[in-house]
């Protein structure tokens, strides 16, 4: 008899220890829903959970850094050698084309200029007295002074560096009595009436002139395909996740400057969480039209709001969210289920008995004795 009853207590110990995919016991203590008829008393609903552990990939591993860059932007350069005078404008300053932004020391090249200047007066002056064959080599000699006194007047102009078109200073690169050598780069010049970015996109997305929405430091956005490309060597990667991948560039129209170059850009099918494969039947919307998972965490109801990747066949998707290791996807369940909604296994009694599930308006099934708390 002994024997008995510590095999049977055994066996109940086993039962409790078992998880079932389906059957967890909701506890409604305080659990704010109107569905079930059984919350004013405060005694607990069974539902059932279809639900499934996850495997997860960590975002690292598929991480590639994305930010907006202008639509045209240049380092103007020294033109000559030379020592810099002045720097005209400052980081932020927005000029407009053939504004100057550098005035080079004009010493030399003016006394250059001027001495061109009197060269071609003599020339001149030496072709009015020429004759004959002295009038040909007189005439030659004007030309000659005159092609001088041109170049003199473009290193004259090279000393004043204007900005070749209308955009916004980034970066000053020289400093007052600086020397500088023909080429080296002065001031960072960039045009932010529009940026642009290279990110992945779906194959059957990659059209020119659509629309794609995208995420600039976390603030929703729309942007245009400029330009379809081959995938790019940093993207290859993303392949594990979506098979029928390309690279686009796209455009975003920044005429009211909310945008700034440089900002941080996300895209769907770069993860931010970590990543899992799951049921497409899980994920489903909210009222608002967000997309919306149910997980099961330390006996709790978790909604979370996934970033979807690639689809794998019709029933199977990657989907990434601040999952946890021990989280369980909810795959179906028999009544609707809030975030922070309380659960527990049902016991099973015996050997093949278990606790009958209970209907809304129905009496339920006595819970445990030990009850989760939230």
């Amino acid at each position: 008899m002994i024997k008995t009853f510590q095999d049977r207590q055994t066996k109940t110990q086993h039962a409790i220890l078992n998880r079932s995919a389906f059957g967890l016991l909701l506890l409604i203590f305080g659990t704010p829903t109107a569905v079930f008829s059984q919350e004013k008393t405060g005694e607990p609903q069974t539902v059932s959970i279809q639900r499934e552990s996850i495997t997860l990939r960590h975002p690292r591993d598929y991480y590639v850094p994305l930010n907006l860059k202008p639509l045209r932007s240049l380092s103007i350069a020294a033109p000559i050698d030379g020592i810099i005078h002045t720097v005209e404008v400052k980081p932020g300053d927005k000029p407009t084309a053939k504004t100057v932004v550098v005035r080079m020391d004009s010493s030399i090249p003016q006394a250059e200029l001027d001495r061109a200047e009197a060269a071609l007066e003599v020339a001149r002056e030496e072709q009015k007295n020429a004759t004959g064959k002295a009038a040909a080599i007189a005439k030659a000699n004007v030309a000659l002074a005159e092609a001088d006194l041109k170049l003199a007047g473009i290193r004259m102009e090279q000393t004043i560096i204007r900005a070749p078109f209308e955009g916004e200073i980034f970066r000053i690169l020289a400093a007052p009595g600086a020397f500088v050598r023909a080429g080296e780069p002065l001031v960072e010049l960039g045009d932010t009436s529009k940026l642009q970015v290279e990110v992945p996109l779906s194959r059957e997305q990659a059209q020119k002139g659509a629309s794609i929405s995208l995420n600039v430091e976390e603030q929703a956005t729309q942007a245009t395909v400029d330009q379809v490309l081959p995938l790019a060597p940093q993207f290859e990667k993303l392949r594990d996740l979506a098979k029928s991948i390309t690279s686009v560039v796209v455009i975003l129209d920044n005429k009211n400057a909310q945008f700034k170059p440089g900002q941080s850009v996300s895209v769907e099918l770069i993860p931010r969480y970590p990543i899992a494969e799951v049921p497409t039947v899980s994920v489903s919307n909210t009222p608002e039209g967000v997309r919306k998972i149910q997980i099961v965490r330390e006996n709790v109801i978790r909604d979370l709001t996934p970033q979807i990747l690639g689809q794998i066949g019709p029933e199977r998707l990657y989907v990434s969210a601040p999952f946890n290791k021990e989280d369980e996807i909810i795959v179906s369940t028999s009544q609707p289920l809030t975030d922070g909604t309380q659960v527990q296994p049902r016991l099973t009694v015996g050997k093949s008995q278990t606790a009958p599930s209970a209907t809304p308006g129905s009496q339920p099934a006595k819970p445990p004795e030990k009850k989760v708390s939230f």
